[in-house]
């Protein structure tokens, strides 16, 4: 079973539960470029345990992939929420220098619902634009 589960739409809950092969984000990566193709707005939610980690194979996959599709992702991820342990973990994981690299809207919280509620109200908020 895959160290990364990824389910629903559009609200994606993503749930990185440990060291994640290179397999595993290769088909991560598969995952997200299929959600791209859908061309529809969604939100994320990421929960990550910290013993999860990407070998450097992987964290340069994954910035191929999101160089590659970074214009997609601003077009059509409406924005994600990080699931936090303390707001220390929160400015680690979602600093402001990433919140200005991503071309969607970041944050971090302490709480699954409350990250859930703000990745839906974003949503909400794009599709009313639309």
């Amino acid at each position: 079973m895959s160290s990364i589960q990824m389910t629903g739409w559009p609200m994606v809950s993503v749930r990185f539960k440990r060291h994640a092969s290179d397999q595993d984000v290769q088909q991560w990566l598969n995952e997200l470029s299929a959600y791209l193709d859908k061309r529809q707005p969604f939100s994320m939610v990421i929960e990550a345990n910290p013993e999860s980690r990407f070998s450097p194979e992987a964290r340069r996959d994954f910035g191929l992939w999101f160089k590659e599709n970074r214009v997609l992702l601003g077009s059509y991820c409406c924005g994600v929420a990080r699931v936090v342990s303390s707001a220390r973990e929160g400015d680690r994981v979602v600093s402001e220098n990433m919140k200005k690299a991503m071309p969607f809207p970041m944050v971090a919280m302490t709480s699954s619902d409350e990250a859930r509620k703000w990745a839906e109200s974003v949503r909400d908020e794009k599709m009313s634009i639309i």
